[in-house]
């Protein structure tokens, strides 16, 4: 009886593993493992609104270049531009959709106007050089310091003219 069924799971084995090398031929290169490409969710976030009665170089370069971040919601990148987000978000996602977008570090500020500050520094496009940029114009619109959208929109107007209508 022991010999029996020692003799019926031995062929059975046999049985798998012959079932099993008969469908996996040993030169196949290619993994059978499906292969998953996963995409985030997650958004970065926009910097903290600045209400400061004067922003420092720090926080205009965190806001600037935080509109061009398009790894932060459009909507965010909207609510850093002067003006109501209604209005701001086409000219905040044409903006953002620049494809080589400038990194600026703000360091000096000018105080142009009530609620209207200049600022400069070095700006640099991948691949390049860091070159003087500015004076580049911020506005305080609802006690918060917010690019100038007359300025997003002046850049913006050979590129994508009708989102500034």
């Amino acid at each position: 009886m022991r010999a029996t069924n020692a003799v019926i799971v031995a062929s059975a084995l046999v049985a798998i593993t012959t079932a099993t090398c008969g469908c996996s031929p040993a030169d196949d290169a290619e993994s059978r493992d499906p292969t998953v490409i996963i995409h985030s969710t997650q958004f970065a976030t926009a910097p903290t609104l600045i209400t400061d009665l004067v922003p420092t170089p720090e926080q205009l370069t965190a806001l600037y270049n935080a509109t061009t971040n398009y790894s932060i919601r459009e909507e965010d990148r909207a609510l850093l531009l002067d003006g109501p987000s209604g209005l701001t978000l086409p000219i905040a996602r044409a903006w953002g959709a620049q494809p080589r977008p400038q990194y600026i570090q703000f360091t000096a500020l000018e105080l142009v106007g009530p609620d209207k500050i200049n600022a400069t520094g070095p700006g640099r496009v991948e691949g390049l050089e860091p070159y003087p940029v500015g004076p580049i114009p911020f506005v305080r619109y609802n006690n918060e310091w917010k690019l100038s959208r007359a300025f997003v929109c002046g850049k913006l107007f050979l590129a994508a003219p009708q989102v500034c209508d």
